[in-house]
């Protein structure tokens, strides 16, 4: 794991208006052939479940918006989704609600599968992350600029392939400056495409009349054009009625948590995926199993 520090002039880093240029038909030859094979640019990275990875893909040059109500999990399912991509890719977590030190807590976690999680099985995440993960080390309101150009920083010197930016409500917009929200989203599609990333979003609902009904693509809070211009959208949502029987004494045999896949503009599939929680190690499981997922980083916690 390596800190990205707010000393680094990002500013020259930001250059969106080249991000276009007019070409023939062939430049893209190779890639229309993929597309037609199913192959190369018309797949990506994949979630940590082997029930999603016939259904979403994380594709290069795309932006994901991460939505949820405030205690729903967004976080701590980006953060096992972070875990999984490290296989995979680079990534730069940017989380201005989180102390990075909280951030690679439950990281760690996530990857041991446990609650107590050894020094020896601590030092030996960090050597594995290190050429892997990368934190943006700084909390509370960033401007958007900063953001811009972190993200293009992490894509150009770094060779990072994700981008995760929590949250939106940090990134130096009003929430009723909509106008603001909308060109903000448009310049991180355009960074996106610009450096081949894929950037992910968290973004949080607007108050509905309970937190127990599931959200969907528009209670996002903010102006509709965030939905409108990113490519993927992924609602976060805690079965709190689950919580509530069994706090009550009742039996309950519905999953714990659920992602709903409410936008893919390339990708077919939109519907909604259950999982269950294991407390200890913090991971979100694809059945009601009691054993938490490997990570394989290629060390046992002891």
């Amino acid at each position: 794991m390596q800190i990205i520090d707010d000393g680094i002039d990002f500013e020259k880093y930001l250059n969106l208006s080249h991000a276009e240029e007019i070409r023939n038909p062939e430049y893209w030859k190779d890639e229309l052939a993929a597309l037609f094979e199913n192959t190369g640019v018309n797949s990506g990275d994949l979630m940590p479940w082997q029930k999603t990875h016939d259904y979403v893909q994380f594709r290069p040059g795309e932006v994901a918006v991460w939505a949820g109500i405030i205690g729903h999990g967004k976080s701590m399912v980006t953060g096992q989704v972070a875990l999984w991509l490290l296989k995979q890719s680079k990534v730069c977590i940017a989380s201005m609600e989180m102390k990075p030190q909280a951030t690679l807590q439950r990281m760690v976690r996530q990857a041991s599968g446990v609650n107590a999680v050894s020094r020896r099985y601590q030092e030996h995440f960090l050597q594995w992350s290190r050429d892997r993960l990368w934190i943006y080390d700084k909390l509370d309101q960033v401007p958007i600029d900063s953001i811009l150009g972190m993200i293009s920083y992490c894509a150009t010197e770094l060779g990072i392939n994700h981008v995760f930016v929590d949250s939106l409500m940090k990134c130096g917009i009003d929430d009723d400056n909509y106008n603001g929200q909308k060109r903000f989203v448009d310049q991180l599609c355009q960074v996106a495409k610009q450096h081949n990333v894929h950037i992910h979003l968290i973004a949080h609902m607007r108050k509905g009349e309970s937190e127990y009904k599931r959200p969907g693509k528009f209670d996002v809070m903010g102006s509709s054009s965030i939905t409108n211009l990113i490519d993927n959208l992924f609602v976060v949502h805690r079965n709190k009625g689950k919580e509530e029987k069994l706090r009550t004494g009742k039996e309950c045999d519905e999953s714990d948590q659920t992602i709903t896949v409410a936008k893919q503009r390339h990708g077919d599939y939109e519907g909604v995926f259950h999982f269950w929680f294991h407390p200890a190690s913090q991971q979100f499981l694809p059945s009601d199993s009691i054993h938490p997922m490997q990570f394989n980083i290629g060390f046992q916690n002891a």
